[in-house]
C-alpha cells in the first residue's frame, strides 16, 4: 500500500518538474537565436519527443491507480 502511494506522489512530482522543463524550453524558443545545434526546431522536438511523452505515461499511470 505504501509503495502505491509513494509512486503516485513521485509521478505527480515528476509531472510538475517536467512542466518546468517545458516552460524553460518554451522560453528558449521565444528568446534565443538558434545556433547550429540548438535551433528552435530542436527545442520543439525535445518538447514533443521527450517531455510530452513522459507526462502522458505518468498521467496514464495515475488514472489506472
Amino acid at each position: 500500500m505504501k509503495d502505491r502511494k509513494r509512486m503516485k506522489k513521485v509521478r505527480k512530482r515528476k509531472i510538475h518538474s517536467i512542466q518546468k522543463q517545458i516552460d524553460k524550453h518554451q522560453k528558449k524558443i521565444e528568446g534565443e537565436i538558434g545556433r547550429l545545434d540548438t535551433t528552435k526546431d530542436y527545442w520543439k522536438k525535445e518538447i514533443d519527443d521527450k517531455f510530452l511523452k513522459q507526462i502522458e505515461e505518468d498521467e496514464n499511470y495515475l488514472e489506472k491507480r
